[in-house]
């Protein structure tokens, strides 16, 4: 063998292999999650009372409903970075965050007089919520598409849509320290038009940058 085929055969013995699909999607969420922390305290500041918030029922069911959507999109994102079939019960798994949330509605509409249910819907931060919470997602929504451009998914759109909720998660957890608004009910308006917004952009985008 000649001398230089041997430095090539070496060469890719030494070669790692490339890592598993969903370590990567895993450690670009990580990645993520550090892009949209870095946004968030580079634009907004903390809301004034955030201590006194953080052990407020309300305020930790914003948390409840931000990273159960993130957890769980994540995890079918993993999935649907494979090209194979995906079980519609790990698909139910994207409706755990918006039943956490159906169950603070049902709180909230028990508990306040219904005069007071559409001034709460709509809030003080509604204009802020829709404009930021996609803003903020930009980053981790680029950094997920990156990790699924190493898979292989066969239904691109749908994966970054997936992808879109999991970044709309991220965003949505650090905005909830900047927002006032802590109802369900706010939750259940602008929360969830902000976050289909970057969900519309995840499948567009994937559509054209995931297809192989």
């Amino acid at each position: 063998m000649k001398t230089d085929e041997l430095i090539n055969a070496l060469a890719a013995d030494a070669k790692s292999p490339p890592a598993p699909i969903g370590l990567t999607v895993w450690l670009a969420a990580s990645i993520a999650a550090a892009l949209a922390a870095a946004m968030f305290f580079a634009v907004l500041p903390l809301r004034s009372d955030i201590q006194e918030a953080i052990g407020e029922p309300r305020f930790l069911g914003k948390w409840i409903f931000t990273l159960s959507l993130f957890a769980t999109a994540l995890i079918v994102t993993v999935h649907l970075a494979r090209p194979q079939g995906i079980p519609r019960s790990l698909l139910l798994l994207l409706l755990v965050a918006p039943a956490f949330l159906l169950m603070g509605i049902a709180g909230e509409l028990m508990t306040l007089p219904p005069s007071q249910w559409v001034p709460t819907m709509v809030g003080v931060n509604s204009s802020g919520c829709i404009v930021l919470i996609p803003l903020l997602s930009a980053l981790p929504l680029g950094a997920i598409m990156l990790a699924l451009r190493r898979g292989a998914p066969d239904r691109p759109a749908l994966a970054g849509a997936v992808a879109g909720l999991a970044a709309a998660g991220i965003a949505a957890t650090f905005y909830a320290m900047y927002c006032r608004d802590d109802s369900p009910l706010f939750l259940g308006l602008w929360y969830i038009l902000a976050t289909a917004l970057v969900a519309i952009v995840g499948a567009l985008v994937g559509s054209r940058v995931l297809r192989w």
